[in-house]
């Protein structure tokens, strides 16, 4: 099967190359060409969860035969955030002699690309990157737009930067070796572009569930091609988060992140946004804005790829209602919070954030597992 090609066009910075399908690691030293005119030296950051399977370790041999190469392993998750960790990054680069042609490449998930974004575009003001993201999730959404920030003062994305890479390398095969709840935790930030910008996105997921979910590579490759070109669109028109377009991205997330924040660590983030957009679509229904079909359509997609639609009851109500309250999409005293008036339409409206919470306060409680 050939590889797909996406081209991002940035709002300001370089375009770049979303390049998908099975085996495309070993199409990097060609691609590389394409993307950065010189090399002296290449560090690879490898989350340590993904460094013994075998398209992480194709990638380190193909970069050894090619330039003076250094590996350095970083810590699965979260934690991988941590400013400590960034020290450490950059202490490390200043001890090999890193220059401005050192290339960097990082092979993880969300949290590995978070924490290499950062540290490649602040040592000596940027260095080139490249990504190679290793779940679903950060393939179809965080590998892609540049945005990266890590933990401080015990606060979640408190520090942070936009820094766009070189090439994006999505290499199916990291998808295959994904626990079941893990590719269908990714597939609820795949549902999301469904439902906000091509519902093209939720009939292939209603029509061609079950190859889906046994990650047949043909009907993968497109769905995962049609989510990069969603979130390309929206980086496209405002890579900076300057004329609010790219809150849409954050659909679900209000209530999702909340929810995440609450677990502890008992659910994943998509199952978190997969709550978020139900609760959401339930609420932005009942204010006029959202078609009852779209709730409903998402409680079957949620049934379909075993998303929960139900917080659990160690999940306090006003603990998320306290999340909220200090959500980073509030303005003053104003949230911006994306709505969903039917697939493929939606607007970002602005509402007083007591308003809000006075809302959710009583719809809530319709959502607690019984």
């Amino acid at each position: 099967m050939p590889l797909r090609e996406v081209e991002i066009e940035p709002t300001y910075s370089r375009p770049y190359k979303v390049v998908i399908g099975d085996c495309c690691i070993r199409k990097l030293p060609e691609l590389l060409r394409d993307v950065v005119s010189e090399v002296d030296k290449v560090v690879i950051f490898i989350q340590e969860s993904v460094k013994d399977l075998s398209p992480t370790q194709e990638l380190v041999e193909l970069l050894k035969e090619l330039y003076e190469t250094y590996t350095k392993i970083v810590v699965a998750g979260e934690s991988a955030k941590d400013i400590n960790n960034v020290l450490d990054a950059v202490g490390f680069l200043h001890s090999i002699n890193a220059t401005k042609s050192t290339l960097i490449i990082g092979v993880g998930g969300g949290a590995l690309g978070d924490f290499v974004g950062f540290v490649a575009s602040i040592y000596m003001r940027g260095l080139p990157l490249i990504l190679v993201p290793t779940t679903l999730l950060s393939m179809v959404d965080s590998a892609i737009g540049g945005k990266n920030a890590v933990n401080m003062f015990g606060i979640k994305n408190v520090v942070g930067t936009i820094y766009q890479p070189r090439l994006v390398v999505e290499d199916l095969r990291y998808v295959y070796t994904l626990p079941e709840r893990e590719f269908c935790s990714g597939l609820a930030e795949v549902i999301k572009y469904g439902v906000t910008i091509d519902p093209e996105i939720l009939n292939l997921l209603r029509v061609r569930g079950d190859k889906i979910l046994q990650r047949e590579p043909e009907t993968l490759t497109e769905l995962i091609e049609r989510s990069v070109k969603c979130k390309g669109w929206i980086v496209h028109l405002d890579e900076r988060e300057e004329r609010d377009v790219r809150q849409i991205l954050n659909y679900g997330h209000t209530v999702g992140h909340a929810v995440e924040a609450c677990a502890e660590g008992k659910l994943t983030h998509g199952e978190c946004v997969m709550i978020g957009m139900i609760v959401e679509s339930d609420l932005g229904n009942r204010m006029g804005y959202t078609d009852p079909d779209v709730h409903d359509v998402l409680l079957k997609l949620a049934e379909t790829y075993k998303l929960p639609h139900k917080i659990p009851n160690y999940v306090s109500k006003e603990s998320v209602l306290s999340k909220i309250e200090h959500d980073k999409k509030r303005y003053g005293n104003i949230i911006k919070l994306p709505v969903v008036k039917r697939p493929g339409e939606f607007e970002i409206i602005k509402l007083e954030l007591m308003r809000l919470l006075s809302y959710l306060s009583n719809l809530l409680d319709e959502y607690y597992e019984k």
